[in-house]
Formats: structure tokens, C-alpha cells, sequence
């Protein structure tokens, strides 16, 4: 059963997007808008992410997608648990699921894409280097999820790479990451080192607890950027 902080398609299954010109790129994903066509959210806006670098018919990249998201949810499900709120209401995150592209307008035939929800004013709270947006109200709470996501999982993950959009009643999140010893989630899975470098340039603020966990490592292996940084997996 999907935790409530999910936020899904709604059994749409169809939507018609604008594929002329991309609506947002990132490190390795380009996005594309649209409305749905079907289900409850019929005439609702609709984001298409498609994989770069010929990461598309890569089965294992929508494998880790499907594994962060999860991991995420739990995380966030827990959160929204706690005291920290207060004020800030609830995080959500965007759940995407697997569609297949028509072809045209220069799209392979077949070409597998990730669809959600459309976020509006999306901005960026931190990265998975450890650079951070102070200039936003909602940093410091979101800060404290992911330092959160770390002590409760007794160091074996961490949700960073925070983005999403500001609502009345709390926060969506989409393209979350996590980052773990093991590296097992994906190519912005950067391990110790990402961990590491992330608590670095942490700052506890009032809401975290002085007793969560950190690294015993806080060394500095990358260098803090708002993007997401990625290194090709094995």
C-alpha cells in the first residue's frame, strides 16, 4: 500500500505533451510538459522525464528510480510523524510511473518515459554535494529531513538532492536522492564520500536533534554545486 505521502498519476494513463521544446533539463533527465488525457487528473498539468545519454533503454535506471522513490517515501512517511512540522505542514513526494513515448517529433518508437504530477514554482533546497539554498524559508526544515533520513536509518541512507514546490499545506518533492555505503541507488548515489561531503557543509539548525547521528567521516570530496552530481555506475 503507498504511503500517504504519495503523490501519483491517479490511474491516468494517457496524456498529450508538448514535445517540441523541453520544459526543464537537469544533470541526466530531460522534462517535458503536458496535461492528462484520462483518469482523475484529466486536464490537470503533467511533467514527461526522459533519460539522457542514452540512458533510455537502460532497464536499470528506471530500477533505481523505482528504489529511491520507495526508499523516500518511507522516510518522509516517518517524518511527517514527528513534531518537526509544526508550522510547516506535511512533505509529499511525487511518484512517477513507467509510459511509452509515440514516436515522433524525433523520439525513438517505444522510448520509455517517467510521468508525474506537475510542480509549480519548483525550487532547489539542497544537492548531493552539500550545497544548500538559504535564501529559501523552507530550507532549514527540509535540511533537517535529510539529516533525519540519516539518523533514523542508523547511517545506512541519506535523502538529500531536495527540490519540489511550495504549498499551503507543505511541500512536494520530486527527483529525490539517496546516497548509501553500498552505492545501490543509482548514479547520483555517490557512497561514503557523498555522505561525507554532505555533512561537511551541514549546518544543524533548531530542528534537528544534537543527538541524531552523524558520519564519523566529514571530509570534503566534492565540490558543492546545485545540480545533481553523478558518477557512472560499474
Amino acid at each position: 500500500m503507498l504511503p500517504l505521502c504519495g503523490r501519483t498519476n491517479n490511474e491516468s494513463t494517457w496524456a498529450h505533451m508538448d514535445m517540441t521544446q523541453p520544459f526543464a533539463s537537469g544533470s541526466f533527465k530531460t522534462v517535458y510538459r503536458g496535461k492528462y488525457a484520462d483518469g482523475d487528473r484529466q486536464g490537470k498539468p503533467c511533467v514527461l522525464k526522459l533519460f539522457r545519454s542514452g540512458c533510455v533503454f537502460q532497464e536499470r535506471y528506471f530500477a533505481h528510480e523505482a528504489q529511491v522513490v520507495g526508499r523516500a517515501l518511507a522516510i518522509v512517511d516517518e517524518f511527517n510523524t514527528t513534531d518537526i512540522n509544526q508550522g510547516h505542514g506535511q512533505v509529499w513526494v511525487n511518484v512517477p510511473s513507467l509510459w511509452t513515448v509515440q514516436a515522433g517529433f524525433g523520439r525513438p518508437p517505444g522510448e520509455l518515459a517517467l510521468v508525474e504530477p506537475y510542480i509549480a514554482n519548483i525550487a532547489k533546497f539542497n544537492s548531493n554535494t552539500g550545497w544548500t539554498n538559504n535564501s529559501r524559508n523552507h530550507c532549514k526544515w527540509l535540511q533537517s529531513l535529510s539529516h533525519f533520513s540519516y539518523h533514523m536509518s542508523h547511517r545506512c541512507v541519506l535523502l538529500c538532492d531536495l527540490q519540489g514546490g511550495v504549498y499551503s499545506r507543505g511541500v512536494v518533492l520530486t527527483d529525490p536522492v539517496i546516497m548509501s555505503p553500498s552505492r545501490k541507488y543509482g548514479p547520483t548515489d555517490l557512497g561514503d564520500l557523498g555522505i561525507s561531503t554532505f555533512f561537511a557543509h551541514h549546518t544543524c539548525t533548531s530542528y534537528c536533534d544534537p543527538n541524531w547521528l552523524t558520519p564519523r567521516d566529514k571530509n570534503k570530496y566534492f565540490t558543492p554545486v546545485p545540480g545533481s552530481t553523478m558518477q557512472l555506475l560499474p
